[in-house]
């Protein structure tokens, strides 16, 4: 069965506004110099190398929960190669990798699927949710990491401003 016109074009938004959360978190890895990355905010909190490789693979690892892989399958997939990322380029390549990949997934569901397919995370067995409420949620996720790696450079002084998060049609911006 096709799918509806309308549906493709909220899911292919969607897509666009994932790809915006992806291409400035890559611009932001680039900003970040080689002795900035074990930076922690506070005991307790994650490193900036460390929020930079959860964010990296937010999109593979969140196609395996929605996939119902089990939280050792998660793990024994993007657990060792996240370890392998310590720089801009490897942090941006895994990070548009699995974006790939999950726009591939879904792309291959027909209608019913993306729209009416539950699926639930191996941590909330009790809380489907369908594929489409998936995608919007990693893509909140995308926003979430970015939001918090945008304030740890923040602190660490580096000249990160909002023009960083919207991309390059922001440069004309005036305020």
């Amino acid at each position: 069965m096709e799918m509806n016109q309308a549906i493709v074009h909220i899911r292919d938004l969607l897509f666009d506004e994932m790809e915006l959360a992806v291409s400035t978190s890559c611009g932001l890895f680039d900003k970040i110099a080689e002795d900035q990355w074990d930076f922690r905010p506070r005991e307790g909190m994650r490193s900036l190398i460390e929020l930079a490789r959860h964010l990296a693979t937010v999109p593979k690892q969140e196609q395996l929960i929605l996939q119902e892989q089990s939280m050792d399958e998660v793990r024994q997939s993007v657990g060792a190669s996240i370890m392998q990322l310590h720089d801009a380029d490897a942090l941006s390549s895994a990070m548009r990798s699995g974006v790939q990949t999950l726009k591939s997934y879904m792309t291959s569901l027909d209608e019913a699927s993306f729209l009416y397919r539950e699926t639930a995370p191996f941590f909330a067995k009790h809380q489907p949710a369908p594929q489409v409420k998936w995608l919007i949620e990693i893509t909140t996720h995308l926003y979430h990491h970015r939001g918090q790696m945008f304030t740890y450079m923040k602190q660490l002084g580096l000249p990160v401003s909002m023009y960083d998060l919207y991309g390059p049609a922001s440069d004309s911006w005036t305020l």
